[in-house]
């Protein structure tokens, strides 16, 4: 009988430790089917729109993300003080999309949701279960945000104050081939060609790139560096023989204006844009150009 009930001891231990094996192994392949890049960009509005992903994580792995050295925006840090959250300490996987009909994002981090409630409520907003919704900087911009698991906050601002609900389903899966990198954007040429896109500083350097379909651009280690990556999609291959040689030719005058400006030879953006090297095949064009660790850290210093 002991023997017995021993058999029997062991046959639920093994079948409990089977079904909780189960489970995990099921719990971790859904956490991975859920942030795959195709299924999460399913749920942002269908359009042609600016697409940005960046593996927060892989960048800390990588010595980003630290201290802020500069004092901290005054909104930015207001929002840390309300909320606690720290996306240099907190934030693991940003996927966005910006178009005409507003500004979305999911984000997959370490979020209390309880302080982002009373954060909105404290801004003069309101929260109806799990959704909250709150004025943003101009009265057309609305901010909406919910979970949609745990560790995981989706937001958008937008003219619509319930934007955020369109990212509560997934869509239909997106197809299109989306790039292995750390951190990468992919704007459409439309928006490209709007006034103003460009910041001043790069205006010469990327006024070129109007007149392409679309641009992707991806940012990951190389060799004992970091490089960035550009592909950008012309309608012709003559148009992409002419995108290459501009880009190449406004590399040469950035190269020659660098060289006579001793101030310009300091700036970590000026010699990063004249490290650029092009080539084209058919229809694309390929830049790619060395990234220094302390240009990252300025552009996101005071952030």
């Amino acid at each position: 009988m002991i023997s017995r009930r021993r058999q029997l001891t062991l046959a639920i231990v093994l079948i409990a430790a089977c079904a909780t094996g189960a489970a995990v192994v099921m719990k971790l392949r859904d956490a991975r089917s859920f942030a795959d890049p195709h299924r999460l960009l399913s749920r942002f509005p269908v359009e042609d729109a600016t697409v940005l992903r960046i593996d927060f994580s892989a960048l800390r792995r990588g010595g980003f993300l630290t201290a802020s050295k500069s004092p901290l925006e005054p909104e930015y840090r207001q929002f840390l003080e309300g909320t606690g959250f720290d996306y240099r300490r907190d934030l693991d996987l940003l996927v966005a999309s910006f178009s005409k009909s507003g500004n979305y994002f999911i984000a997959e981090g370490r979020f209390d949701w309880n302080k982002l409630r009373d954060y909105a409520a404290r801004q003069g907003g309101s929260c109806y279960e799990d959704l909250c919704r709150m004025p943003g900087s101009t009265p057309q911009r609305h901010i909406s945000f919910l979970p949609l698991r745990s560790g995981v906050l989706a937001l958008a601002v937008s003219t619509d104050d319930l934007a955020v609900s369109h990212l509560a389903k997934e869509g239909a899966p997106v197809t299109a081939q989306l790039p292995d990198a750390p951190a990468w954007i992919s704007v459409p040429g439309a928006a490209l060609r709007e006034p103003g896109v460009f910041p001043p500083g790069l205006h010469l350097m990327l006024s070129a790139l109007t007149n392409a379909d679309r641009v992707v651009v991806t940012l990951g280690p190389q060799g004992q560096g970091i490089e960035a990556h550009m592909n950008a999609t012309c309608r012709t291959p003559d148009d992409a023989r002419v995108l290459a040689s501009q880009l190449r030719s406004t590399t040469s005058l950035l190269k020659e204006g660098m060289a006579a400006n001793k101030q310009v030879q300091s700036d970590d953006l000026a010699r990063m844009l004249v490290a650029g090297r092009f080539d084209q095949t058919d229809k694309l064009v390929a830049g790619q150009w060395p990234v220094d660790k302390s240009l990252l850290d300025s552009l996101t210093d005071g952030i």
